[in-house]
């Protein structure tokens, strides 16, 4: 790896409000091609709020640059976006039908078999665990094949060896892809190469 750092996307003067309270004003954010970008702060600076402008503003608004042309973005939020009755397979088959970059059913259910709920695939999500849902969630992510993944706490309900195993996931993946995180307990093995400090906005 070089010094070279191509950048993805960025945004000069960015100014986040909700309602009437603004959380931050005129940041600038810049980010790598690839790597992992860890969002931190406090509680209510804004750390949520960045990942969600980003998915639903970067693709169309001025405000956003895309120097290497617009890519595809995937995000996790605190909702898993998985429909509970269907089965563990037609969520990510439909997932899969909404990107033409999808990952092939092949690459889908290596991801399946690695998090170990391949023997569920025929299950409805609804039987799941709160664990085994938040594994399929981040499948689901990893479906698209986005080329910037933004994950809001993709470690919530997961026991230690989901842990591991996620961990494992995201060092592998964030050396081809952008992957953009809000985690509130950092685990010591997770390959951090950028971190973004929003801070509370002084009154």
């Amino acid at each position: 790896m070089g010094m070279a750092r191509n950048v993805i996307l960025e945004n000069k003067s960015l100014t986040l409000t909700v309602g009437i309270k603004t959380l931050f004003r005129d940041k600038e954010l810049s980010f790598p091609e690839s790597g992992f970008v860890l969002v931190k702060g406090e509680n209510g600076v804004g750390k949520s709020t960045l990942l969600k402008e980003i998915y639903l503003n970067a693709p169309d608004s001025q405000k956003w640059v895309w120097p290497l042309g617009k890519k595809t973005i995937g995000y996790l939020g605190h909702e898993l976006g998985l429909y509970s009755s269907l089965s563990l397979s037609e969520n990510l088959l439909f997932a899969a039908s909404l990107s033409n970059d999808s990952l092939n059913p092949d690459q889908i259910f290596e991801f399946t078999k690695y998090f170990q709920l391949n023997r569920r695939l025929m299950d409805p999500i609804y039987t799941f665990s709160r664990g085994m849902k938040q594994k399929a969630a981040i499948i689901r992510a990893l479906t698209t094949s986005p080329k910037i993944l933004l994950l809001d706490e993709p470690y919530t309900g997961l026991d230690m060896d989901s842990t591991t195993l996620l961990t494992e996931c995201l060092n592998q993946e964030s050396q081809k892809k952008l992957i953009i995180t809000v985690l509130h307990d950092v685990p010591s093995n997770l390959q951090i190469n950028e971190t973004i400090s929003l801070e509370q906005k002084k009154v």
